[in-house]
């Protein structure tokens, strides 16, 4: 509360007011004062005098509190360290806001570590443009593992996203103007090599299916999923039987499994990769697979019928239980050596999928709602796969038009 003190003549009347408030504390607590003087309001009786000094004498408090606040704000963003907005700002608002898996978790506190060795005691506000190009020149010629090996392109590239996401995240809550990482060109930035995206062409495809015919049922059911619908591992790890909808002939796709070592069970059941839910169809015969295997998993475990929150793909002894998504790459990799089949992975039968809607005729809308990508660009990189065959229909179709305007 405001301290109001009447400043009086030398007859003893008083002429004005002088206000006096303390707005805070400085680094050594010791408090800090504003003052100002206000004229003596005129014409008012002593008790509608005395209210109206203390109303003005509030508003001025408040003003003043209000202002000392966004400048003490804006002088703590400005002296905060790297290391001091990491750990308490970046890590515990952002990474630790409960919408992290905490296989994301490790992954960010893996990377934040370095970049916090690196920056050290750095103010936060003085990591610029060219301090942000001299740590890519570390990463690019100094930087070792703990073998002593060169740092890769994908761990640069690593280390390089999440100093973009703490930068990012420090300008969008005005700790910076600008975020530096933005102002490198491309090259500049740490990249990996375009690879090319692995896939099976149809008569591949055809081809690794026969093989599958000799696989247990549970497997066999598992990659027809992967190879026809394009979800990914921890998708269909996830799937449980009252997602599906035999008689629409559809899969509600709304969660995802990941490993969680620290956990009791080792895995962590959460949202899809792009937080939101999604239907994907099914064609018959993965439908009549899912019903064979269903009806094997109700004689496995003595019951009528599978539970709707039971997965289908569960742990061997507990069908409350999915299956970890590693062993869906361990079996598949053991799977196509032993057939002599092209090295395909999960995520390369994902890819199969896209290339397969996109031999079928589907467009970019409608392979970006299959595979569930948030990015259309994400989608666009699957074109970069398209067949010889597919490439050779193109131009066929363009010859084709041409030739029919000219006989126009």
């Amino acid at each position: 509360m405001a301290t109001i003190i009447p400043k009086k003549d030398k007859s003893g009347n008083t002429r004005s007011y002088k206000i006096m408030v303390c707005v805070g504390r400085d680094e050594q607590y010791k408090q800090i004062w504003r003052t100002c003087t206000i004229p003596r309001p005129e014409g008012l009786t002593p008790k509608k005098e005395e209210k109206e000094v203390k109303r003005l004498a509030d508003e001025w408090e408040e003003r003043q509190k209000k202002e000392f606040s966004i400048d003490q704000a804006k002088t703590s963003k400005d002296k905060i360290t790297f290391k001091e907005f990491v750990a308490n700002r970046w890590w515990k608002d952002h990474v630790l806001d409960g919408e992290h898996t905490p296989s994301t978790i490790s992954f960010f506190k893996y990377m934040s570590a370095d970049l916090v060795e690196y920056f050290g005691e750095k103010k936060l506000r003085q990591i610029d443009a060219e301090a942000v190009k001299r740590y890519v020149k570390y990463l690019n010629t100094e930087a070792m593992t703990k073998t002593g090996k060169p740092y890769g392109a994908t761990t640069r590239q690593h280390h390089f996203s999440t100093l973009r996401n703490i930068m990012e995240y420090a300008r969008r809550f005005r700790y910076i103007d600008e975020d530096p990482c933005q102002d490198l060109t491309q090259k500049e930035k740490p990249h990996r090599d375009k690879k090319t995206i692995d896939f099976l062409e149809p008569s591949q495809a055809v081809a690794f299916l026969k093989c599958l015919e000799d696989e247990p049922l549970f497997w066999k059911c598992l990659i027809n999923v992967l190879i026809t619908t394009g979800l990914r591992r921890g998708e269909v790890a996830a799937l449980q039987w009252g997602d599906i909808d035999s008689e629409k002939l559809q899969l509600s796709i709304t969660r995802n499994v990941t490993i969680d070592n620290k956990s009791e069970s080792g895995l962590f059941i959460g949202k899809t990769k792009t937080g939101e839910s999604r239907i994907v169809p099914i064609s018959d015969r993965i439908n009549t697979l899912l019903s064979d295997f269903k009806a094997a998993q109700a004689g496995k475990y003595n019951v009528d019928d599978m539970p709707d929150d039971s997965f289908i793909f569960c742990n061997e002894t507990d069908p409350l239980r999915p299956i970890r998504p590693d062993s869906v790459t361990k079996h598949i990799r053991k799977f196509v050596r032993a057939n002599q089949l092209p090295d395909v992975s999960p995520h390369d039968l994902r890819h199969t999928a896209a290339s397969l809607a996109l031999e079928s005729g589907a467009d970019l809308k409608q392979i970006q709602e299959l595979l569930g990508h948030k990015d259309p660009s994400t989608t666009m990189k699957f074109y970069a796969g398209v067949t010889e065959e597919a490439k050779r229909r193109t131009i066929d179709g363009i010859e084709s038009l041409l030739n029919g305007a000219k006989q126009k």
